[in-house]
């Protein structure tokens, strides 16, 4: 490398340190949770079999000895040699002897062993201990726990793992708790062999990572090539433009050579601005590609009926879906805050209905507040309206009401405000979490910072509150918290009031207004509207719009309209179902509605269909673009019906005559 080169690019050593924080973010919690799961289950088992071998002694040994075993008026040094026991004692060993039991222990209702087959350890007082507080109440509870020494049945045991299952003794299924017995169960090989899959899948996770880390170095490292080269030449072109500049006062040209070199630079900044943005989306699609084969085989797998899997490999296959999907969601969230940042995410500011979005948006979150046995989820929300982008806020909602789910603790509960705030409507997703230190408030909407929760066992990207706050800014709103360590935290938003509309429309409801209308145009028999069937397709991506516009076209038997949510899905419906009329809204996700009117004209099957625009942009200049562009008429919201009406009866009528 040239000795010229400076250190600020070193585009591999970022990479490679990149690399490295992301093998450890995924790998080691995917260990972990295997780890976990299996210790789990294991425990689990182990309780099982200590709880029937338990119910077994109970049963067997109970009706003779139980009345010795709770006597209070013995000790405990004349129980070790009282010879009740010493029966008790060798029936309790010839009954465990082809079990796999460390250790056996029956304690009285306060707590004090009353047996124990290490003969020392009776009149032990466990009365403090959670596990016997927890089986007095008639709990069952496990305990996995690593002993270095352990007095057990037939002497000490070295570095042993062992499970201690405190088991509730009742005399009757429905009575009271008598006893509680402790039984220790030995399950060293099984740890020990967790322990080796583990280091196993651990390997393999980092083999799989280096492959793909060493594929992409090559490409990384001609990018770092390309990078230093662009900024050597930047600092050579700063060289010549100090020089020429030293020498402005005596050289005219000299200090026009300097301009022209100055407008270079200028035009290789905006070249490299415009090669990240191309670079971001370009490593989008390239990563999407095999994600999509990643995950399609995967699903392929989970359900392959000739072949079914088994519990371990559903859940290796259940743990890539979920790794796919999230990766996904970052994908996404990265993009959207980059298009904010350049100033090119578009917005579509309408009325929104706040009841009716946020009830289409909480069914998105119940299966994910069951699993933590969240309570359902009360709100508070009056049928108030907002302008808002509807997807958008769709969107930061979903995300305030996901955190709110899974920072919340189990059987916690969530709440959701709107209260008008002077000429604002402040909505809050309330929770009853951990809360968020006063000091780290700070870091909250930073991109990629998770205030520390990243090891944990929560999922996330980091991205999103970051997203909601430039989304609800760029709406017109802001974004803020309450929250108080150890009781829960607060989350809202403020979003302009939508304001009153006209005496008209408040004193004639909606669908009193469209009957107005379809009266009105069914008395003149000339009109356009009537007649034969006649079929409307209308693109928007709102479903309060399209239920409008179907209650509207309903009021006229010989109408049928068919609706498209994206442009991209009414280009196909208008060459296949070949429309009388299309009404577009222009801000679509994906291409917008003048892309899509170009489309329409270019193509033959579809370029007689008349358009007509309908959007919340009433920029004049917007309106001047949309009539320029060739849409038939350019209607704003909120919608006059009346005048909207005459524009499809006038359209389908001109289509009658064959143009428009």
């Amino acid at each position: 490398m040239n000795a010229a080169t400076p250190a600020n690019f070193r585009l591999q050593r970022y990479f490679s340190i990149a690399s490295g924080i992301l093998m450890l973010g995924v790998v080691l919690p995917l260990a972990y949770a295997y780890y976990y799961s299996e210790m789990n289950e294991h425990t689990m088992l182990a309780g099982v079999r200590n709880e029937v071998l338990a119910r077994i002694y109970a049963n067997t040994l109970w009706p003779r000895y139980g009345e010795f075993l709770l006597r209070t008026d013995i000790d405990a040094e004349t129980r070790k040699t009282h010879e009740i026991n010493k029966a008790l004692d060798l029936r309790i060993r010839e009954m465990s002897r082809d079990a796999s039991v460390t250790k056996i222990k029956v304690y009285n209702l306060n707590g004090i062993a009353v047996y124990s087959s290490v003969l020392r350890e009776i009149g032990e007082n466990k009365s403090k201990n959670s596990g016997f507080i927890a089986a007095s109440q008639g709990r069952l509870v496990n305990e996995l726990a690593h002993r270095g020494t352990m007095s057990a049945t037939e002497g000490e045991i070295q570095n042993v793992d062992v499970v201690s299952t405190y088991i509730p003794i009742k005399l009757h299924e429905q009575g009271n708790v008598v006893a509680v017995f402790e039984l220790y169960s030995n399950v060293t090989a099984n740890v020990h062999r967790i322990e080796i899959v583990t280091y196993q899948l651990l390997f393999g996770l980092v083999v799989v990572f280096l492959v793909l880390y060493l594929s992409l170095l090559r490409i990384v490292a001609h990018a770092d090539r390309i990078i230093q080269r662009q900024y050597l030449a930047l600092k050579d072109n700063e060289s010549r433009l100090q020089s020429k500049t030293q020498q402005l006062e005596q050289e005219i040209q000299e200090r026009l050579h300097v301009e022209r070199a100055l407008r270079q630079s200028e035009e290789l900044a905006a070249a490299g601005s415009q090669a990240k943005t191309d670079f971001l989306s370009g490593m989008s699609h390239e990563l999407r590609t095999p994600m999509n084969a990643i995950l399609g085989f995967t699903q392929l797998l989970d359900t392959e009926p000739d072949a079914p899997l088994n519990e371990s490999q559903r859940r290796f296959v259940k743990q890539i879906m979920k790794a796919g999907a999230h990766l996904l969601a970052l994908i996404d969230q990265a993009l959207d805050l980059s298009r904010i940042e350049a100033g090119k995410l578009a917005l579509s500011l309408e009325r929104v209905g706040l009841k009716s979005l946020i009830d289409e948006t909480l069914p998105m979150v119940h299966h994910l507040a069951a699993q933590r046995q969240i309570a359902p989820i009360t709100v508070s929300v009056a049928d108030a309206e907002v302008i808002a982008d509807y997807g958008r806020l769709k969107q930061v909602l979903l995300n305030l009401l996901s955190n709110a789910v899974k920072y919340n603790r189990v059987g916690g509960s969530i709440s959701v405000t709107a209260t008008p705030d002077g000429e604002m409507m402040r909505i809050a997703v309330t929770d009853t979490g951990q809360g968020i230190p006063q000091q780290r408030l700070e870091e909250l909407f930073q991109p990629f910072n998770r205030l520390g929760v990243e090891s944990a066992s929560v999922e996330g990207t980091g991205i999103g509150l970051a997203l909601s706050k430039r989304l609800v800014e760029a709406m017109g709103g802001a974004i803020g918290v309450e929250t108080t360590e150890g009781i829960g935290s607060s989350f809202w938003i403020t979003l302009p009031v939508a304001p009153p509309e006209s005496s008209e429309a408040t004193d004639h409801p909606a669908a009193l207004a469209i009957s107005a209308s379809s009266q009105a145009i069914e008395e003149d028999p000339g009109t356009g509207i009537h007649g034969r069937d006649r079929k409307i397709l209308y693109v928007e991506d709102n479903p309060a719009n399209v239920t409008l516009m179907e209650e509207l076209i309903r009021r006229f038997n010989n109408l049928r309209l068919v609706t498209a949510h994206t442009a991209e899905i009414g280009l196909a419906l208008a060459e296949q179902e070949r429309p009388d009329l299309i009404i577009m809204d222009i801000n679509l996700p994906g291409i917008d509605g003048f892309e899509a009117l170009a489309k329409l004209q270019a193509n033959p099957k579809t370029a007689s269909i008349p358009v007509m625009a309908l959007t919340a942009n009433a920029m004049p200049s917007a309106i001047e673009r949309g009539l320029a562009a060739g849409f038939h008429s350019y209607h704003t919201k909120p919608i006059q019906i009346d005048a909207l009406t005459r524009s499809i009866s006038q359209a389908l009528e001109e289509t009658d005559h064959g143009g428009i």
